[in-house]
């Protein structure tokens, strides 16, 4: 494992404030992955800014973590569309020019 990649999640924790509970909650809802490395959970890097967008989903605006995972969701289908969006778009300026 490539430690540079990885962050203590008890540390990340610890200094951000943020309850482990909530850490749980997003693992219950397979919002983020977690590795194990001698009994100490780790999170990916690029996990935490996903770990603090769904924070102030839940905190500022009072979103319940089923609200969060449906608003995931639609997120992603969006990105989806938005991506066959693009590629459509490509292949139609073949057939303008």
């Amino acid at each position: 494992m490539d430690s540079e990649n990885y962050i203590q999640i008890e540390l990340y924790c610890e200094r951000t404030q943020t309850p482990i509970e909530f850490i749980d909650d997003l693992l219950e809802f397979d919002m983020i992955e977690v590795q194990q490395i001698e009994n100490k959970k780790y999170v990916q890097q690029h996990h935490i800014i996903e770990i603090e967008r769904i924070y102030r989903l839940r905190n500022e605006l009072g979103i319940n973590m089923e609200g969060i995972d449906t608003i995931n969701h639609m997120l992603e289908k969006v990105n989806r569309l938005e991506q066959e969006l693009k590629l459509l778009r490509n292949r139609l300026t073949i057939y303008e020019h």
